[in-house]
């Protein structure tokens, strides 16, 4: 486990897109894990900007999305899979053919879910993973709980989940959708490289509550990222000003 601290939302966007640049040129095939949300959208800028000045080639590259809403159709503009070709996918050079969503429309939810793990197997597993971390300490939407699934999985959103997401939905009647499909914690743990980003002074008792206890607690998901072999958190001065120097250092 790592610890990365840079100045603002800027900096956390830049050093991330490097070092996502940097596992690409070294791997162009390798399988990254899309995350959605605002906290990577500065991430995207980036990398479209790094593709566009010639410094990284994604015509390879494969990738899953890491979570969807339940019921959303790939044009509907809340959908996840809309926002990564806003953001991503449609500006850089990638073989759509290579990339895989989960299917939030099927008749049978549970069998796409079991497919969509299952495709992420035989695709050798994903080698990158970007997530933030949810305001109740959710990664992707594996929400608190008295135990966690390990692959892609239908969930209900919390209350809290779909309250911290209301601002996207505010032009939408239904509001948030009760059910999400998520990667599950398997799959993240088995990440080769996985990342946490988080910004803003807001973030700042997430991040004390995850290293200043060594629990490891299905009711605090992120906190299962402990045990991960090769995480890094990217976090600006304000996520990290609850943090003692004395874990800064331990983790630097």
């Amino acid at each position: 486990m790592k610890i990365i601290v840079c100045k603002d939302y800027e900096e956390v966007s830049k050093v991330m897109a490097e070092k996502v640049v940097s596992i690409v040129n070294q791997k162009p095939d390798c399988v990254f894990c899309l995350p959605a949300g605002n906290s990577p959208i500065g991430m995207y800028k980036e990398l479209v900007k790094m593709y566009q000045e010639g410094k990284v080639d994604f015509s390879q590259m494969r990738t899953f999305d890491m979570d969807e809403y339940a019921g959303l159709k790939p044009e509907d503009c809340h959908s996840f899979i809309y926002f990564m070709h806003q953001h991503f996918l449609d500006h850089v050079n990638i073989d759509l053919k290579n990339v895989r969503y989960p299917d939030a429309c099927a008749e049978d939810l549970d069998a796409m879910c079991k497919q969509y793990a299952q495709d992420i197997i035989d695709a050798g597993g994903l080698d990158i993973a970007i997530t933030g971390i949810g305001d109740d300490g959710h990664i992707a939407f594996n929400e608190p709980n008295s135990y966690l699934l390990p692959r892609c999985h239908v969930v209900k959103l919390d209350e809290a989940t779909r309250k911290q997401n209301e601002s996207a939905f505010k032009d939408c009647l239904t509001g948030v959708p009760e059910y999400a499909i998520s990667t599950g914690m398997e799959e993240h743990m088995k990440t080769r490289n996985y990342f946490v980003v988080c910004s803003g002074k807001h973030k700042a008792p997430l991040l004390k509550k995850l290293f200043e206890n060594d629990h490891i607690d299905p009711m605090y998901p992120v906190s299962f990222l402990r045990m991960h072999p090769n995480v890094e958190f990217i976090i600006d001065e304000q996520a990290a000003s609850e943090l003692d120097e004395e874990i800064l250092n331990y983790y630097k």
